[in-house]
C-alpha cells in the first residue's frame, strides 16, 4: 500500500511538471502559428480596410488548423523538457537508487500524451470542420462586400470560377490578357486577346466590362480530348459581375473535412478508381494480343511491321508500369490517414524523447527543447514528403504517411535500448 500511494506522489510529480511543461510548449508554437495566419490575412485583406473585429473573428476560426500541429510538437517539446531536467538534476538516478524503475517515471507522460492524442484526433474531426464552415461564410461576406477587380501586371488573378492572367497593365489597358472560364461544368472555355480595356459597368452591384481586340476563343471538353472549338474575333466585350464570383473563392479542402466526410467523399471516387484498373488491364490485355498476333506472323514467314511492333512493345511496358489510380481518391484517403497519424502523434514522439534520461547533461530542460525543435522540423518536413507521395502513389496513403510515427517510435526505442545497455 505505502509502494502504491509512494508511485502516486511519483505520478503526480512527473505528470504535474508535463503539463505544465505543455503549456509552456503550447504557447510557443501557438505564438509561431497565430503570427503567420495573422500575416497571411493581412496580405489579404487586413490592406482593405476590413474592419478589426472581423480580422480577429477570422484568426479565430483558423486556430483549429494549426492546432493539429501544435498539439504533437508541444508534447514531444515538454517530454524531452520535463524529461532532461529529471536527468540532469540527477532525479531520475535518485529514484532508481530508491528502487523505482524507469517504467514509472515515463508512465504519466504517456498517459497524458495519449489523452492529448484524443483531443488532437476531435480537434481535427470534429471543430476544424464546424469552424472552417465559418471561416467560408464570414470571408465570403467580406469579399462580396468589397469585390474589386484589381489586376497587376504580369500576374495570375482567381474570381470563382474565373482565372484572368495578364501582361503589362496602365491604368484601364490590358495587354496579353488570357482568360480561364470554368464555370460550365461540361466546357471549359479559353479567351485571349493583345489587348483589353477595363470598364466599370455598375460599381454599387459591381458589374465590370472588358472589351478584347483580336480575341481568340478556344472551348474544349475534358471527356472528349478529340473535339474542341475554335473561333476568333476582332472585337470582344465580356461583362463580369463580381458578386456571384467572390464567395466562391472560398472553399473547403479535404484537409478541413471531418473523417466522415472524408470517408463519403473517397466512396464517392472509388468507381472511378476501379475503372482506371479495369482499362488498364483492357489495355495491357489488348496490347499482348497485338504483340502475340506480330509474333506468330514473324514465325509464319508474314510480313511484319517492326516498328508498329515496337511502339506496342512500349505501350505494353508503360502499362504495366503506370498502373491507374485516381488522384482524388488517393487524396481523400491521405487525408484520413494524416488526421489519425498526426493526432497519435503526441504519443509516439514522446518515446523519442525516453533516452534523454539516461543522458546527464547542463540545463536538461533548455537541452531537452533545443532537440524537440530538430525532431519536429524534422517531422514536419518528413510528413508532408510523405503525404506528397501517398497522393500520387497507387499504394494504400496508410503505408506512406504511418512511416514517420512508425520510424520515430522505432529510433526511440533503439535508443533507449541502447544506452541502457
Amino acid at each position: 500500500m505505502k509502494r502504491k500511494s509512494s508511485y502516486m506522489l511519483l505520478y503526480s510529480y512527473v505528470g504535474r511538471e508535463y503539463i505544465l511543461s505543455f503549456l509552456v510548449a503550447f504557447a510557443f508554437f501557438f505564438f509561431i502559428f497565430f503570427i503567420n495566419q495573422i500575416l497571411v490575412l493581412a496580405q489579404k485583406i487586413l490592406l482593405r480596410n476590413v474592419s478589426v473585429s472581423d480580422v480577429l473573428l477570422l484568426v479565430v476560426y483558423s486556430i483549429p488548423q494549426f492546432l493539429m500541429y501544435t498539439m504533437p510538437f508541444s508534447s514531444l517539446s515538454s517530454a524531452c523538457m520535463v524529461i532532461g531536467n529529471l536527468s540532469s538534476q540527477n532525479e531520475i538516478l535518485a529514484l532508481q537508487s530508491s528502487g523505482v524503475r524507469v517504467k514509472h517515471i515515463f508512465f504519466p507522460i504517456l498517459l497524458i500524451s495519449i489523452v492529448f492524442s484524443i483531443c488532437t484526433l476531435l480537434i481535427s474531426d470534429k471543430m476544424i470542420p464546424y469552424t472552417t464552415s465559418l471561416y467560408k461564410n464570414l470571408y465570403s461576406k467580406i469579399l462580396v462586400s468589397m469585390p474589386s477587380l484589381e489586376l497587376d501586371s504580369y500576374s495570375s488573378k482567381r474570381f470563382g470560377k474565373i482565372i484572368i492572367s495578364t501582361g503589362q497593365v496602365s491604368k484601364n489597358h490590358i495587354q496579353d490578357i488570357m482568360i480561364f472560364d470554368e464555370s460550365d461544368k461540361e466546357n471549359s472555355t479559353v479567351i485571349t486577346a493583345k489587348d483589353a480595356y477595363l470598364y466599370v459597368l455598375d460599381l454599387e452591384n459591381y458589374l465590370y466590362q472588358l472589351q478584347l481586340t483580336d480575341a481568340q476563343i478556344m472551348i474544349t471538353n475534358p471527356n472528349k480530348n478529340e473535339s474542341f472549338h475554335l473561333s476568333s474575333s476582332k472585337e470582344l466585350v465580356l461583362n463580369l459581375s463580381l458578386n456571384s464570383t467572390n464567395s466562391a473563392e472560398v472553399s473547403i479542402n479535404p484537409s478541413q473535412m471531418s473523417l466522415n466526410e472524408l470517408k463519403e467523399a473517397a466512396d464517392s471516387k472509388k468507381e472511378d478508381q476501379m475503372h482506371l484498373h479495369e482499362d488498364t488491364f483492357n489495355a495491357i490485355r489488348r496490347y499482348s494480343s497485338e504483340l502475340s498476333s506480330y509474333l506468330v506472323k514473324a514465325e509464319n514467314g508474314e510480313f511484319v511491321d517492326y516498328q508498329k511492333a515496337l511502339y506496342r512493345a512500349d505501350d505494353l511496358t508503360y502499362a504495366k508500369k503506370n498502373t491507374g489510380f485516381s488522384f482524388y481518391y488517393q487524396y481523400y484517403r491521405s487525408e484520413i490517414q494524416k488526421k489519425i497519424a498526426l493526432s497519435l502523434a503526441c504519443t509516439f514522439l514522446v518515446f523519442i524523447a525516453f533516452p534523454i534520461s539516461f543522458v546527464r547533461v547542463k540545463y536538461g530542460r533548455l537541452v531537452g527543447f533545443a532537440l524537440a525543435m530538430l525532431i519536429a522540423c524534422f517531422y514536419w518536413f518528413f510528413i508532408y514528403y510523405m503525404h506528397v507521395l501517398a497522393i500520387s502513389s497507387a499504394f494504400h496513403p496508410a503505408t506512406f504517411l504511418w512511416a514517420p510515427n512508425i520510424v520515430v517510435f522505432i529510433v526511440g526505442l533503439f535508443l533507449l535500448w541502447r544506452i541502457r545497455k
